[in-house]
């Protein structure tokens, strides 16, 4: 077996014995052991204690988690925290993706929205973050495809958007942009450097989308939605802040806290007449601008 067949097997081992736990709740050496042997990656051999011990300090390190055991039960479970929400969220994804890959009876049944492009870079921009390296780029800016650029940045984060990667990274001169990675042509690790001070979660928090325009404020906007739409609204949130205000049997009434920008401005018209900007008044000009615009493309 080649190096690299080895070690993603013995990740994928990794990823077993996190699912194992996480999945279950908790469980016994013994159950774990059954499961393990029942298992493709077990093929009926059992997991002896010492490895079962190495592959739980491996997982506690590489997913940054702690496996704790219970003592009157001997139950081993993932201790969760609250701060380790998200990096749960990731792990169920990376979880369920591999299961819907690893059975190919699914293939007819499973339809999952294209990634476009620059899926090759995730591995090099990881690798810049956890080491702490620059990234030297060749990016072809979306308004100009003729226009290459090579530069230098600080990676600060990746975002997932519209089912694009984006690289989220510091300037030279401090100020932060989202690279495209279906628009990177190259990308290679720099010098290791400080990393940027900048959060890639307070960077969008008060943001719909990948766009954060400093010149525009954050907004208390209210939203009324028709009731079936509001529906939607409901179980996939605009924003964190998104609450309900008022319902009633036709409409239900959203108030939020976030920066208009473009990106929220063209997600608020992809609901059409069912939803209603009722304030601040600025942002119902802005989305009335955008209708006006749309509506003289078809009176010619």
């Amino acid at each position: 077996m080649s190096e690299h067949r080895s070690q993603a097997y013995v990740f994928r081992r990794y990823m077993w014995l996190y699912e194992t736990l996480w999945t279950s709740g908790g469980a016994t050496f013994e159950t774990i052991n059954d499961l393990w042997q029942r298992s493709s990656l077990g093929d009926g051999s059992p997991l002896p204690h010492k490895t079962f011990e190495n592959h739980r300090r491996a997982v506690e390190e590489l997913f940054d988690v702690e496996i704790v055991c219970d003592r009157a039960t001997n139950e081993y479970s993932i201790k969760a925290a609250e701060s380790e929400t998200r990096l749960h969220e990731m792990m169920s994804s990376a979880i369920m993706l591999k299961n819907l890959m690893s059975s190919s009876d699914l293939e007819r049944y499973v339809h999952l929205e294209k990634i476009y492009g620059g899926n090759e870079f995730l591995q090099t921009i990881i690798k810049a973050l956890t080491d702490k390296r620059e990234l030297t780029l060749s990016y072809r800016h979306n308004y100009d495809s003729t226009k290459e650029e090579e530069l230098t940045v600080k990676p600060v984060g990746i975002k997932l958007f519209r089912q694009r990667w984006y690289l989220i990274a510091e300037k030279p001169d401090g100020k932060h942009y989202s690279y495209s990675l279906d628009r990177i042509m190259d990308v290679a690790c720099g010098e290791n450097v400080r990393p940027s001070k900048l959060s890639i979660e307070k960077l969008f928090a008060d943001s719909f989308g990948i766009i954060v325009e400093a010149e525009t404020d954050v907004e208390e906007i209210v939203l009324k939605v028709e009731r079936e739409q509001a529906n939607y609204f409901k179980s996939l949130p605009l924003h964190r802040s998104q609450c309900v205000v008022d319902e009633d049997c036709d409409f239900v009434t959203f108030r939020l806290k976030v920066a208009p920008t473009y990106d929220f401005i063209m997600e608020i018209l992809s609901h059409g007449p069912r939803v209603e900007v009722l304030a601040p008044e600025s942002v119902r000009e802005k989305v009335a601008r955008r209708i006006e615009e749309m509506a003289g493309l078809y009176r010619k």
